[in-house]
């Protein structure tokens, strides 16, 4: 099953879940007034210094630059 699933989106199930979250992330940074860290919370990252670091890898800028 989990290898169906990297074929379909080329990703694995852990790698999806993390870009969508991230994806989320970024719209609700861009289309909100919500806090960075609330932000961060309510799309399922408990833990700041990881969601910063996988932000800083997606999009090549911190969170709080990526708003700007």
């Amino acid at each position: 099953m989990l290898r169906c699933f990297k074929n379909i989106t080329g990703q694995s199930p852990f790698e999806y879940l993390k870009n969508y979250r991230l994806r989320n992330t970024a719209y609700m940074i861009k289309n909100t007034s919500d806090s960075i860290n609330a932000i961060c919370g309510l799309c399922g990252f408990d833990d700041h210094s990881y969601f910063s670091k996988a932000f800083k890898e997606a999009y090549g800028c911190s969170p709080r630059d990526f708003r700007k």
